[in-house]
């Protein structure tokens, strides 16, 4: 039975429960309720996948959350699935039978491919379509509010334009066109906008390369520049400070993971540096603004509008007072997308790893 070490991330499990006959039933019932969405027949799904990679299932899966487990793991693992956990010398030196790493994404900064390549361990990596799908949703978002869609969907006479604070007229049509007839404030384009990125990861970087089809110029901030080839291939997105981020985006947009260094990470002085008018998305996790100081940033109307997919509360009760302002689109943690994209995800991860393992146990 081949060995598998996989990081403990919540999505590389559903390649546990697929590959490993001993997970434990709770957790196959759970992410098979989590896929039901757009998977109904869940089972057969597995089925299907363990039918086509029988030379890696059954397999042993020991999944690990720290760099001391994963090394205590690598001695007769065949293949290892991460996604920020290292890779080096060191852990290959541990691994002596390992065949193949298999890359959560497709930045390999954390694997030294040189020693990979010198132990014929082969690298896999999958561009995975769920981060497409987010990066796709923060896009929409941004553009949703540009043309302000939160306030004018369905308004298409007159006295719904009036209740949303409009002053509808139609223009003398002997000399000019009838566009926004309905006489709606403040519409703006993505093209020759600043955009600024709140991290450039992997998800940060799907959203960046479209923003620059797009016409946007691309900001960026984390914890360290990216190497020149990489911005270069972003337009040319440019590293800078947080304050100068959001003193000069017309958009900021958040791709960054919650941790101690990153919650209320946007704060009330944070706000404060936001142009008037700026538009602020966020597809991460909620707490990485702080409620508050949101909440009062969009009380003084200085904010052109605010898009979050994730929230301070999951379900967030009927009350939630960010539905109260009519500057907010609220998606309900919708941005991955169909389950199609995590389903093609596995299918990819799966095939590579039985590709390169070679057993065969028919």
């Amino acid at each position: 039975m081949p060995k598998i070490v996989a990081e403990d991330d919540v999505i590389i499990r559903a390649s546990q429960v697929i590959l490993d006959p001993n997970t434990d039933p709770e957790r196959f019932a759970a992410i098979a309720e989590y896929y039901s969405v757009d998977v109904p027949d869940f089972d057969g799904w597995v089925e299907s996948i363990r039918s086509s990679s029988s030379n890696l299932f059954p397999a042993n899966f020991e999944m690990v959350s720290d760099v001391a487990s994963f090394r205590a793991a690598l001695p007769n693992a065949d293949g290892a699935i991460i996604e920020s956990l290292p890779l080096g010398i060191c852990e290959l030196e541990l691994a002596a039978n390992l065949k193949v790493v298999q890359k959560f994404g497709v930045d390999t900064r954390n694997i030294d491919l040189k020693a990979c390549a010198e132990r014929n361990v082969a690298v896999r990596t999958l561009r995975r379509r769920v981060n497409i799908a987010v990066a796709e949703h923060a896009i929409t978002l941004m553009l949703g509010l540009a043309k302000k869609l939160c306030l004018i969907n369905h308004r298409i006479d007159e006295e719904s334009l009036v209740d949303a604070g409009f002053k509808p007229e139609m223009y003398d049509r002997r000399h000019a066109a009838a566009a926004n007839w309905g006489h709606v404030q403040g519409l703006s384009t993505l093209n020759g906008s600043t955009v600024g990125c709140i991290g450039l990861g992997e998800i940060g970087r799907e959203t960046a390369s479209r923003l620059t089809a797009f016409g946007a110029k691309i900001l960026y901030y984390q914890r360290n520049p990216l190497p020149k080839e990489l911005e270069d291939s972003l337009g040319g997105a440019k590293y800078c400070t947080l304050p100068e981020l959001l003193s000069e985006s017309d958009y900021v947009s958040i791709h960054i993971p919650l941790n101690a260094s990153t919650r209320a990470l946007i704060g009330k002085e944070e706000f404060k540096l936001l142009k008037d008018g700026a538009f602020l998305v966020n597809i991460s996790r909620a707490d990485i603004i702080d409620r508050n100081a949101l909440m009062d940033a969009l009380k003084s109307d200085r904010l052109g509008g605010v898009a979050l997919d994730v929230h301070y509360e999951e379900p967030s009760p009927p009350n939630e007072p960010l539905k109260s302002f009519s500057q907010t689109i609220l998606t309900p943690h919708t941005a991955v997308g169909g389950r199609d994209n995590a389903t093609a995800d596995m299918e990819e991860l799966i095939s590579n790893l039985s590709s390169e393992i070679g057993y065969n146990l028919s």
